[in-house]
């Protein structure tokens, strides 16, 4: 009783503090877009330089010679850069990934890069797209992805790898089927609160229990 207790409160604080308007993140217009004031292209060399915004090798605007190399259509395991009359290149497994001149974070994980939908979130959400079907109807597909952590491994974006992630977190796999009625609605966007459904879930879970 007293657990069915501690989940009704959940929910109805979560109903009551926030607005269901919710919708899909849009790739082209992402709420999470860093701005150039805070974050430069260049690479992060680890989880912890992307966690807190420390941009290695980063794009000098005076100097007009600089290109990335990121070998992603036969997935090499190494990128290279081109500052300047200086090439680098560097091992993907070894950095965390990159941003973009779009200041748009990408993240290597067996040897592909994924890009990220909301670096400033504790669960990352991160989208890949690829060419299916053959050469007169092919399309593109995006498919959605998670990691726990920064450093954490990446998984498909579902219901069921996300309980089974986060096993022993019960509320937040009872908020999960509250929320999601399928797998298509976990990148939903609350624009109220400025923070991805699933994280805002995610959040109430573990401050109910401190």
């Amino acid at each position: 009783m007293k657990n069915k207790n501690i989940f009704f409160v959940a929910f109805i604080t979560l109903t009551c503090i926030t607005s269901f308007v919710s919708a899909q993140i849009s790739e082209s217009v992402s709420p999470f877009k860093i701005t150039e004031a805070s974050n430069r292209e260049g690479v992060y060399l680890s989880a912890n330089d992307f966690t807190n915004g420390k941009v290695s090798f980063a794009h000098n605007k005076k100097n007009k010679k600089y290109k990335f190399y990121l070998n992603e259509i036969i997935h090499t395991s190494s990128i290279k850069i081109i500052s300047g009359d200086t090439v680098i290149v560097l091992k993907k497994d070894l950095i965390f990934g990159y941003c973009d001149k779009k200041n748009t974070c990408y993240r290597f994980y067996n040897k592909v890069a994924y890009k990220i939908i909301n670096p400033s979130e504790k669960i990352l959400l991160y989208s890949r797209s690829s060419l299916v079907g053959g050469i007169k109807n092919n399309r593109t597909v995006t498919n959605y992805f998670f990691s726990v952590t920064a450093n954490s491994s990446i998984y498909p974006l579902t219901k069921w790898n996300l309980k089974t992630v986060l096993c022993k977190d019960v509320l937040f796999h009872e908020l999960l089927d509250i929320y999601f009625q399928s797998d298509n609605e976990l990148t939903a966007y609350d624009s109220t609160n400025k923070i991805t459904i699933l994280n805002r879930i995610y959040e109430t879970s573990k401050n109910k229990f401190k």
